[in-house]
């Protein structure tokens, strides 16, 4: 494992736009939009115990502080942005969890990603990558055509013969994702919102649904189970077809694929006739609240970019905000929630799920230690830092068991994949399931115990 002292550091700048030795401001070389950032870092610290690269290594560059310094090095000239790829910039998780310690609020997550996205500008793109960015992620009928490959590999069986004899592990990124995942279900969560009801009586509001394209494939009676709350719930839905919302393309280094997906959703959205846009996904709906500072710039959709970006809520910030109305019944789980690390930091978003779930009856709520903790489930993190991945994926299922809960829920496609991996090495008994299901589940109850009593009355 590399230290900080192994990496190159020249004892005087070589480059002439670094530091000079008589103080003088610095003009940086590159990454001008986070360099100021980059330079609040206070060195307190305090992101040591909050982030979870470095309580699984303990060694400077793990820390926020030490990936920022490394960063702003690089943007003076006393290193290269390739000197501190591998490690420094490839293994941090971009969970901003740090941000949570640090009074300055340094959001080291969003450095790293504009530090990757240089070294991207400066060396290139794998070509796979970009045919997965721009040919696939970004287009909807590409990700209608891949699961019907998918279908017709898991129908002929090629796709059990492939996890058999292991040539999963030849396929790369794809093969590992295909292991992470598991054999896909027929239908699409786009498939499956054509079956969900409307809602009963007045409708509250109408709600544009932005539907996760991992999340549509992966784990689509997830969305469904949302889609069936919400309604439920009163509100309607429109379900526009969207591609990727452009967060893999942001934290691979790909800006361009990043601007580009982001313009495509834009371009969908912006005619829709809704009250509000609603995700269930936070990592996705995360990013599309970002839009207004990714695209408001840009000259031909900045003004819808910015309108869209504020009227984007997380699926359980929006119900818990408005109040839930149907009926719920009971649920003698024992249920602990880890948060996804990719929400809004403030509480009122981050308590909202827990919220939510206090109001099912029977259900008993235990709080998880570290519970805003990245699992290491970001992306193809599993793939390309296994060890690291499974070592705070451990860490993390220590402190599920601990609380004897029988169903851990969270929020986001990518963290309920670690999370399912997880339990099946450490906690056979142990469902994961997004918060939606659950309340999903709770509001079926409702409705039999009120068809029973209906019942019971007639007879």
């Amino acid at each position: 494992m590399t230290d900080l002292a192994d990496l190159p550091r020249p004892t005087a700048p070589e480059s002439p736009s670094a530091a000079p030795a008589d103080g003088r401001a610095v003009t940086p070389r590159f990454l001008q939009d986070v360099y100021q950032q980059a330079s609040e870092c206070n060195k307190c610290s305090l992101c040591q115990a909050v982030c979870p690269t470095y309580v699984v290594n303990p060694v400077e560059w793990e820390t926020a502080r030490g990936r920022v310094a490394l960063v702003r090095d690089a943007i003076e000239g006393r290193i290269e942005l390739r000197d501190i790829a591998d490690g420094p910039l490839s293994t941090c998780l971009t969970c901003n969890n740090c941000m949570t310690a640090c009074a300055p609020a340094v959001p080291t997550g969003e450095i790293v990603a504009r530090a990757r996205q240089e070294l991207a500008d400066q060396e290139g793109h794998p070509w796979a990558q970009t045919l997965a960015l721009r040919g696939i992620l970004a287009r909807p009928g590409s990700l209608r055509a891949l699961h019907r490959l998918a279908r017709v590999a898991q129908a002929t069986g090629v796709d059990a013969v492939l996890r058999r004899t292991g040539l999963t592990r030849w396929l790369g990124a794809a093969g590992a994702l295909m292991e992470h995942v598991g054999p896909l279900d027929k239908r699409t969560a786009y498939s499956r919102a054509h079956d969900v009801p409307g809602p009963d009586g007045r409708v509250r509001e109408r709600l544009g649904f932005l539907v996760c394209c991992y999340q549509n494939l992966a784990d689509p009676a997830a969305t469904e189970s949302v889609m069936r709350v919400l309604t439920a719930n009163g509100f309607s839905l429109v379900v526009p077809e969207l591609g990727c919302s452009g967060l893999p393309a942001k934290n691979l280094g790909d800006r361009d694929a990043m601007l580009d997906m982001g313009v495509r959703n834009v371009e969908k959205l912006r005619d829709l006739q809704v009250d509000s846009f609603v995700g269930d996904v936070a990592s996705c709906t995360s990013q599309y609240q970002h839009y207004d500072t990714m695209l408001g710039d840009d000259r031909l959709v900045g003004d819808d970019a910015r309108r869209i970006a504020r009227r984007v809520w997380h699926a359980s910030a929006l119900l818990a905000d408005r109040g839930m109305t149907a009926p719920l019944g009971t649920l003698r789980w024992t249920v602990t929630y880890d948060e996804p690390c990719q929400l809004p930091l403030d509480r009122k978003h981050r308590e909202a799920a827990r919220v939510l779930l206090r109001a099912v009856p029977g259900l008993k709520l235990v709080e998880l230690e570290e519970a805003a903790m990245c699992c290491a489930g970001a992306g193809l993190y599993f793939h390309a830092n296994p060890e690291r991945s499974e070592a705070i994926l451990r860490r993390k299922f220590e402190h599920i068991v601990a609380t004897g809960a029988d169903v851990v829920v969270t929020e986001n496609i990518s963290c309920m994949s670690q999370l399912r991996e997880g339990a099946r090495r450490y906690a056979p008994h142990l469902r994961v399931m997004h918060v939606f299901e659950v309340l999903d589940a709770s509001i079926e109850a409702g409705r039999r115990r009120a068809a029973a009593a209906a019942a019971a009355l007639e007879a």
